[in-house]
């Protein structure tokens, strides 16, 4: 068995904790039944209850709920297999927006350059997906995987560095979500993927070690955009330029050696984007040939929907487990 969407399987794990109450609430009426029934002999008076009914009845209960949710999922019976393409391509644009992209040392500054950069790369992609991770001390989705480029864009033009509180840049947050949103993606559409981070090379977190390897392995392209110049320049905030706690004027510079780095672990490409020498053109090309070249992958041959079997099998346990009851049924007496 296949599934057109297996994301919704995750739901089954809500059925986890909800087994453990309901049959902890059924070795709790049975406790109390017998309690009761052996300080007054109740059972005179009420029905007995049974425990294999009590039982059963939740059983067909749960099995109904893990049914529809596996019905969410698209089951399919699968047979045969057949080479097929993998079309269009999943890009996850990782753009950080610490308070250092605000430096104006590139028209008019870091971020307006990167978002701009950023948009056209968008607007050149063919048949895929996008997604937009913003960045700085802590990560946010913007924007999960979508093909509508009109959202995409209203919200990229939304990103600044208000939109998270928590300052500094730290890469490894900032990838360990991207191939996240990565993973989800991959799993509903087989499509290849490309992370494009646009960034001025300041880093506060760990090693990427592990995380390059974690792309080696499993084939995510990288293509990372430099923004900024090298001679130190101040960060201009709302009151003034940013300062330390000792009061001193902080200075940012664009640092490309940790992009570097990490370029040459993964195999993947450096650009360094100036006002008058943007690099989305080529930064396009180099994702579309990646595109071009996409593997070919083995698919079920035949795939048959069996969904609404599940569906009506689901109503029919709910149902059934409904008009049951907890009552034993009496012992027939001999005439």
């Amino acid at each position: 068995m296949c599934f057109a969407r297996p994301g919704y399987l995750i739901l089954l794990w809500a059925l986890v904790p909800l087994s453990a109450l309901v049959f902890y609430g059924v070795r709790r009426k049975m406790s109390l039944w017998k309690k009761i029934d052996a300080t007054g002999g109740i059972s005179g008076i009420l029905p007995a209850v049974s425990f294999r009914k009590l039982v059963l009845r939740r059983l067909m209960l749960l099995l109904s709920a893990a049914l529809m949710i596996v019905s969410l999922a698209g089951p399919q019976l699968c047979s045969g297999q057949k080479p097929v393409r993998q079309k269009g391509i999943d890009v996850v644009f990782m753009l950080d927006i610490s308070n250092s992209m605000l430096a104006r040392d590139t028209a008019p500054d870091r971020l307006t350059r990167a978002r701009s950069e950023l948009l056209q790369i968008s607007r050149s992609l063919g048949e895929g997906r996008q997604a937009l991770l913003l960045f700085a001390g802590t990560p946010v989705v913007q924007c999960p995987l979508t093909s509508d480029d009109e959202d995409f864009e209203v919200l990229l033009d939304m990103a600044t560095p208000d939109l998270i509180t928590t300052q500094g840049t730290d890469y490894r947050r900032a990838f360990e979500s991207a191939l996240r949103l990565a993973d989800s993606g991959e799993r509903a559409s087989g499509n290849e993927t490309v992370l494009v981070l646009c960034s001025d090379g300041e880093d506060h977190g760990y090693d990427l070690g592990d995380i390059a390897a974690t792309m080696n392995k499993r084939g995510v392209h990288l293509h990372v955009i430099g923004v900024g110049g090298v001679q130190p320049v101040p960060i201009p905030m709302p009151g003034g330029p940013k300062r330390d706690a000792q009061g001193r004027v902080v200075l940012t510079s664009f640092r490309p050696d940790l992009l570097a780095g990490l370029i040459k672990t993964v195999d993947g490409q450096l650009y360094y984007s100036r006002p008058e020498a943007p690099v989305h053109d080529e930064v396009a090309a180099n994702i579309a040939a990646e595109a071009a070249a996409a593997r070919w992958i083995m698919a079920p041959g035949q795939r048959v929907p069996v969904h609404g079997e599940m569906i009506f099998v689901a109503l029919l346990l709910f149902v059934s487990g409904s008009m049951m009851t907890d009552v034993r049924r009496p012992a027939r007496q001999n005439a």
